[in-house]
């Protein structure tokens, strides 16, 4: 039996592209009912809910390809249009994308699920230092430079629908925006910092809000097999775009798992202004403390 194409209700309200982002992309994604679309600000705990997500899809830790091949980058250039088709095409049954592009960027399509991810700003910041040092495409960046000047870039730099890969502060502020923004009620919001907290209650979450259906004893094995040392002994099966070559060293990836530990490296003065610049950007302080914590709802 044909899997049933999810009908579009909406077209983007936005086109975001960058450095990577191509938007014409979206146009190869034929959706189904049921397929998951990931979207959330880079480093914000994409893998780790990526993994989670493909794991209740397919009702087995053992998928059956890398993860980045089974849940492809959409909209990204790392790899060819007629790759990224074929990816989606052969599997059958739902699937689920990732894409850092906001929510608004992209089409609304009925019976499609959205996931997003939001993490303490400074961790990304943090995270996506490393990230950068990793890459084989990178020799030059703002944010590879000392730390303070890198801080600046990250807290001063505006947010630019054409330079959506430039991550900053502003840019996860306006991922968030664009969450809130009432195109995707049906949105599962989820926190880094809240899922580290409960790691087994992020899976349930996941599985009531998809629909999956995992027995406890499935939960269970996906929570030991998206632990943290779980996927770090095995960053080639995890590491986005592992396929694709884009990094020194795969299990780098996997820098720390640790959540809140990063005010040990940064000054008052400098958390001082991450805290006036965040308020400065979103002045609803239920908001920024659920982005840094999970605490609360959204």
């Amino acid at each position: 039996m044909p899997e049933a194409s999810a009908p579009r209700l909406e077209p983007p309200a936005r086109t975001y592209r960058g450095s990577v982002t191509d938007p014409d992309r979206w146009d190869l994604y034929a959706p189904r009912r049921g397929d998951v679309i990931l979207a959330t600000p880079a480093k914000s705990g994409t893998t780790w809910a990526q993994s989670m997500i493909a794991m209740l899809l397919h009702g087995t830790t053992d998928l059956p390809d890398a993860l980045g091949r089974v849940s492809p980058w959409i909209d990204a250039t790392f790899q060819s249009v007629e790759e990224s088709r074929a990816l989606l095409v052969r599997q059958s049954g739902r699937r689920v994308i990732k894409t850092h592009t906001p929510l608004d960027g992209w089409p609304v399509w009925e019976g499609v699920h959205v996931v997003t991810v939001f993490r303490h700003p400074m961790e990304v910041f943090q995270s996506s230092r490393k990230h950068l040092q990793n890459r084989r495409d990178i020799d030059a960046h703002p944010m590879l430079g000392e730390a303070e000047a890198a801080l600046d870039f990250y807290l001063d730099t505006p947010f630019d629908p054409n330079e959506v890969d430039r991550d900053t502060l502003d840019t996860i502020v306006a991922h968030f925006r664009a969450a809130q923004g009432g195109r995707r009620p049906g949105a599962l919001m989820l926190n880094y910092a809240a899922m580290s907290r409960d790691h087994a209650g992020t899976i349930e979450r996941l599985d009531a809000h998809l629909g999956t259906g995992a027995s406890p004893d499935l939960r269970d094995r996906i929570r030991r097999a998206t632990e943290f040392g779980a996927m770090k002994s095995d960053a080639r099966r995890f590491t986005p775009e592992a396929s694709n070559d884009l990094w020194r060293d795969e299990r780098a990836f996997f820098a720390s798992g640790r959540s809140g530990a990063w005010h040990d490296a940064f000054t008052d003065a400098q958390i001082a202004r991450y805290t006036a610049r965040f308020a400065d950007l979103l002045p609803d302080a239920h908001h920024r403390r659920w982005i840094e914590t999970g605490e609360g709802d959204v």
